[in-house]
């Protein structure tokens, strides 16, 4: 019940693209051609998760007993970095095709290491901001294909969806009664 929760959390309330921003960039260019990024999703999926994995021991075992919890970013670009590149070299050999997606994956695994009280939750919160991107780029690719490729209006449309996410929080918009 509580992964149901934060599936929720992570990818609709308050979708790690449109709201931390995580990958928008990424995603706009992609949104262009998603078939190219879904081709590499299992490779995100194994990358992102590993990574987290790894990177929230390192943090906590190593890390935080000498006081230098704050390298953890570090410590999860190095580890991204190295499984990222042995996967994607396995990739590029097995079937010839290129799935390098850098930005919005150790955002991901730094978003997970941070946010998450244990192992199991920091690999979850980080699988769940890679489903929010996929998801974010087919919203964004609906949105495209709607306006014609007119970029206005595909922003103008992404802060509708902001502000749609986030009418409950803003102060002036709680009639609701307190938010808990």
């Amino acid at each position: 019940m509580m992964a149901l929760l934060e599936l929720l959390y992570y990818v609709a309330f308050t979708s790690v693209v449109f709201v931390y921003g995580l990958g928008i960039n990424r995603a706009m260019t992609i949104s262009e051609h998603p078939r190219k990024l879904f081709n590499g999703a299992l490779k995100m999926f194994i990358s992102v998760s590993s990574s987290t994995a790894i990177s929230y021991l390192v943090a906590g075992e190593v890390l935080a007993p000498v006081h230098l919890a704050e390298l953890y970013p570090l410590i999860a670009v190095l580890v991204f970095s190295t499984i990222s590149i042995f996967i994607e070299s396995v990739v590029r050999i097995t079937t010839k095709k290129s799935t390098a997606e850098y930005t919005a994956s150790i955002l991901s695994v730094l978003l997970g290491v941070g946010e998450g009280a244990s192992v199991l939750e920091a690999v979850l919160i980080a699988c769940f901001c890679v489903i929010s991107f996929l998801f974010a780029i087919l919203v964004l690719y609906m949105l495209r294909k709607k306006f014609y490729n007119k970029l206005g209006l595909v922003l103008i449309s992404i802060s509708v969806i902001l502000l749609t996410l986030h009418f409950v929080d803003v102060s002036w918009f709680s009639f609701f009664g307190e938010v808990k």
